[in-house]
């Protein structure tokens, strides 16, 4: 079933589509393989066809849509080689982020990645798979901002949705503790200023995924694309 989110404020068309379509494409309510049904979306979303397309095209240039030319759009296949170059880009970034975080984090700073972590529990005793992205993309988040570095953080979110389905399914197939526990020896590790041990673990953290790929791959195997 098609997830629609409530538009903000001052949102253009575009972008709601965007968020629209890139939110149901990471939850896998858009099944990766699927054909997008734009006719019966486009009610749904209230807007009209040309911000449709536009997003469309956004998301074909981004590999998360498939444009087949007289054939349709399609949600594109989870494609490993790719999951692993974006996983690498963000493992490179957050390492140096865990880094600089450790100079120049305040107890503030410190305290709200707490908070995050509090936050995250809960959602996880309530098995809400969606609050518990959300919370894991806000408490990455909080490094790309502190350190000023928005192009980072752009960069890194683009080819986002990418990743984030396999995060999706991970936890679907396996207990999100782990990844939990990899959060709060980060915080742990930035609190007491240990760059090299805060970098190492950030680091690791963005491999976690790879231990699950195997039962995702058991639990879903229609969601991936053959290797060459």
């Amino acid at each position: 079933m098609f997830d629609v989110p409530e538009r903000k404020e001052r949102e253009s068309a575009k972008d709601y589509v965007l968020r629209a379509l890139i939110d149901n494409i990471v939850s896998c309510s858009l099944e990766p393989g699927s054909k997008l049904e734009e006719d019966a979306i486009l009610p749904l979303l209230g807007v009209s066809r040309t911000p449709f397309r536009e997003a469309e095209l956004e998301l074909d240039s981004r590999r998360i849509l498939e444009i087949r030319p007289k054939r349709g759009t399609y949600v594109s296949l989870i494609d490993l080689g790719l999951v692993e170059e974006v996983r690498h880009l963000r493992s490179t970034l957050e390492s140096e982020l865990a880094r600089i975080a450790c100079r120049i984090f305040t107890s503030g700073d410190i305290d709200s990645l707490y908070e995050n972590l509090v936050l995250w529990r809960m959602y996880m005793d309530r098995k809400d798979e969606k609050r518990i992205l959300l919370y894991d993309k806000a408490f990455h988040a909080v490094f790309y901002r502190r350190a000023r570095l928005s192009f980072w953080y752009e960069l890194s979110e683009r080819y986002a949705p990418l990743f984030d389905r396999t995060t999706i399914l991970s936890f679907r197939v396996r207990p999100t503790s782990r990844i939990l526990s990899d959060h709060e020896e980060l915080v742990h590790a930035v609190e007491e200023r240990d760059a090299e041990r805060a970098g190492a673990i950030a680091e690791s953290h963005m491999s976690r995924y790879l231990e699950n790929i195997p039962e995702i791959i058991s639990a879903y195997p229609a969601y991936f694309a053959k290797k060459d």
